[in-house]
């Protein structure tokens, strides 16, 4: 079996299975030490994130060039201009877009309250202390870097000399989603086609970064509103003190 072979059975046991495991089981972990009072839950999840993403990124993408491939095969390369302007235009729009909707709920507390609900469960994993938003930045940036070049960067390119452009698409889409299965079914379907939008980006402009930067904002800017959206509901039952 050659080493390109190694490393495409590598990669899609880690991200289509392992990465999927794992997230299930801490994700688990969290809810059960949040429910038992754990104050450093929160924190721990997230260092927990650092810990697995980075050295997992790193390490994969040392065996990708000392393989013989380079930085540019798997999109970390700069982007030129044509047809690539306009995946830099798209980007730009989705990134305002964002802010637009985080001004907008963050300033509404009928919207806060939406939000929440909507959450759910979910809306555990929202930081709520001054350390736990610091973290979930730190987490934000990890994601953004780490998620897009191991999904749109490693796996991708890992995948386009066997199924061809499109197939990869759809294929490293889909498993990015199922790195979120712990959100559930709807979380499956609606991550997969967040990838789908960053791969469709990526595979327009030739460059990872546009990718990587607008994961980035978007981790950013939602975790801010999600642990607002939570301070909001924990303001709203704490009882008010008699005069």
């Amino acid at each position: 079996m050659s080493l390109d072979a190694v490393f495409t059975l590598t990669i899609l046991l880690l991200l289509a299975v392992v990465l999927p495991l794992l997230g299930a089981r801490d994700y688990r972990l969290l809810l059960r030490r949040i429910s038992e009072g754990d104050a450093a839950a929160r924190v721990e999840s997230y260092k927990g994130v650092l810990m697995v993403h980075w050295p997992l990124t790193i390490g994969l993408l040392a065996w990708w060039l000392l393989s013989g491939h380079s930085l540019e095969s798997m999109g970390l390369a700069p982007v030129a201009s044509d047809s690539q302007w306009v995946a830099i235009g798209i980007g730009a729009l989705i990134i305002f877009a964002q802010i637009i909707y985080v001004a907008v709920v963050s300033n509404s507390s009928d919207k806060l309250a939406a939000l929440n609900e909507q959450m759910g469960e979910l809306s555990d994993l929202a930081p709520q202390t001054h350390t736990e938003c610091r973290l979930f930045d730190m987490v934000s940036v990890t994601a953004g870097v780490c998620e897009e070049i191991l999904y749109r960067g490693l796996l991708f390119a890992t995948l386009l000399p066997l199924i061809g452009t499109w197939p990869a698409v759809a294929v490293s889409s889909l498993i990015f989603g199922l790195g979120h299965a712990y959100q559930g079914v709807w979380g499956i379907v609606k991550t997969a086609s967040i990838g789908l939008v960053l791969a469709l980006l990526t595979v327009t402009s030739g460059s990872l970064f546009i990718a990587i930067i607008l994961h980035v904002v978007v981790d950013l800017t939602s975790g801010r509103v999600m642990a607002k959206a939570r301070q909001s509901m924990t303001w709203s039952v704490t009882p008010a003190k008699e005069a």
